[in-house]
């Protein structure tokens, strides 16, 4: 009896070396709507298909900004800056499963990979109330901002994030992104460079309400910039 085996994850033919079949990567994105900037941390693990084409799990969170969002400060000289008019805070955090396609293999050492990547997955955001540091008659203290009664005399800066995470709700919906990757490591097993792209979070329900005397929205769209470090593995 004859039989015959293969494996369609065949080596790169141009320089003899074993195809790595796993990677990582830590990341660091930054996200902009119409000017409004955000930030957050990604992680992915990929698994190898075929020669082209990787299999990707991740994670990412990532806080949201309203497109009209503008930071201001105070008089004083050590003031936590604070964002007018902003009532809610939004957080996306993302499980996430997609693909990588390599467009441009690099072959020789110096030589720039470049990927088409895609990723999909559910967005579970944390939709949390806005504290600020109140001053009266010298007194400071912690308040959820309300414009109303707030303004730039009594405010003296933003609180700590954590204040109010006990009155936050949660936010439930869907996560697209799809961009290109640039991976500049000169090392045949390690990751070094970023990816720009688009994201989309459209969440389900109510719109979510970040801004005072704004109806709210549902879909946030964003171009991103992301940082990555990791390593490739057999």
């Amino acid at each position: 009896m004859v039989s015959f085996s293969g494996y369609s994850q065949t080596p790169d033919k141009d320089d003899g070396s074993t195809l790595m079949k796993r990677d990582f990567s830590f990341g660091l994105n930054f996200n902009a709507n119409a000017g409004s900037t955000g930030w957050g941390l990604a992680f992915e693990y990929s698994v190898q298909k075929n020669y082209k084409y990787k299999n990707t799990f991740g994670f990412t969170c990532t806080n949201l900004r309203h497109p009209k969002e503008f930071k201001i400060y105070n008089s004083i000289s050590n003031s936590r800056g604070y964002y007018f008019g902003k009532i809610n805070s939004l957080v996306s955090f993302r499980p996430t499963y997609g693909g990588k396609l390599v467009i441009f293999k690099a072959k020789r050492e110096n030589g720039i990979e470049i990927s088409f990547k895609w990723s999909a997955g559910p967005s579970i955001a944390l939709l949390k109330p806005v504290y600020l540091r109140i001053e009266r008659f010298g007194t400071a203290s912690n308040e959820k901002y309300d414009p109303t009664i707030h303004n730039i005399e009594n405010i003296t800066s933003r609180a700590s994030w954590g204040k109010g995470l006990g009155e936050a709700r949660f936010q439930f919906g869907a996560f697209t992104k799809i961009g290109f990757d640039f991976n500049f490591s000169t090392a045949k097993n390690k990751i070094s460079g970023g990816e720009v792209g688009v994201m989309v979070d459209y969440f389900i329900g109510k719109p979510v309400i970040i801004l005072y005397n704004n109806i709210g929205d549902k879909l946030f769209p964003s171009l991103y910039l992301q940082f990555n470090l990791g390593q490739k593995l057999y």
